[in-house]
């Protein structure tokens, strides 16, 4: 009979830019938008400025190990038994 264990370990990669706004565009869009809008709207209407380049810098990022007592998962499954569960 055979039994598979396996481990899951949670890593992640933060990816970290700077992106250059132009001010007077930006107060233009505030403008446009009656002060309706925010930074953050203006962000995800202007994808092009940072989209590519965050990407980028998330891929090139160090892959970090998350905190062990957090999402961690040891477990068991076996097919012949139809039972599993964690360890």
């Amino acid at each position: 009979m055979k039994v598979k264990i396996s481990q899951r370990y949670v890593y992640h990669r933060v990816g970290t830019i700077e992106v250059e706004i132009d001010r007077d565009k930006y107060a233009k869009y505030l403008t446009d938008n009656k002060g309706y809008h925010s930074l953050d709207d203006y962000l995800l209407e202007h994808e092009e400025l940072w989209v590519e380049q965050i990407h980028e810098a998330t891929d090139k990022a160090e892959l970090l190990f998350v905190d062990a007592n957090e999402d961690d998962e040891l477990r068991y499954d076996c097919k012949e038994l139809k039972i599993g569960g964690h360890l």
